[in-house]
């Protein structure tokens, strides 16, 4: 995996160290947009659905989520 560029080695504590060398949230936004176009064929619709489907959200959860989709909607100009 190091050669692949997702680890990087470091050898602190004389033992080997191995960290992700790219960070959490760029992992995550390749890993969905894997995911949505091989498993529901480029619909976030259906992956937000398919989401909530499998493991429900709180009240909280879902008026937090319709905050995130309206700024990001302001954000890209889409209102």
């Amino acid at each position: 995996m190091t050669d692949k560029g997702l680890l990087k080695r470091s050898e602190r504590f004389r033992s080997h160290v191995y960290e992700a060398s790219v960070p959490k949230e760029q992992t995550r936004k390749e890993i969905a947009g894997d995911l949505l176009k091989r498993a529901f064929d480029g619909s976030a619709q259906s992956l937000v659905m398919g989401a909530l489907s499998a493991q429900p959200a709180s009240s909280a959860e879902l008026a937090e989520i319709r905050k995130m989709v309206d700024r990001f909607a302001r954000e890209k100009g889409r209102t």
